[in-house]
């Protein structure tokens, strides 16, 4: 079974977020980074390596098929959040390929945390 988990989260809740998702966790599932979140990818990754790497933790973010963000996200950023970006590990997709991409896997599941 593939998951895409969707993501939406202000800098100071994402890391909470990833640990939500890290028990919702299987092989081969992707991720779309939703509205700012696209801005904190570098972050993103880093709270992966974090879960991944900690002893305590029975839960690892392995096997990522794919980390998509939206075309439209990238263009709301400002331009130094644009300059600081690494996008040559993800997907990007217009919203056309976004409900696509959720036609295809089967679930989704949106962590959401805009406080």
């Amino acid at each position: 079974m593939s998951t895409l988990f969707q993501l939406h989260a202000p800098m100071n809740t994402l890391k909470a977020l990833v640990k939500e998702m890290a028990p919702l966790w299987h092989s081969g599932d992707s991720i779309l980074l939703l509205a700012e979140t696209v801005a904190f990818l570098p972050w993103f990754e880093m709270y992966i390596d974090d879960i991944n790497q900690d002893d305590e933790v029975t839960n690892q973010i392995l096997d990522i098929e794919s980390i998509y963000v939206l075309a439209d996200d990238i263009a709301q950023l400002n331009q130094t959040a644009k300059a600081n970006l690494d996008l040559n590990k993800v997907k990007i997709i217009d919203d056309h390929q976004w409900v696509k991409l959720t036609q295809e896997v089967n679930r989704v599941v949106t962590l959401n945390s805009t406080t």
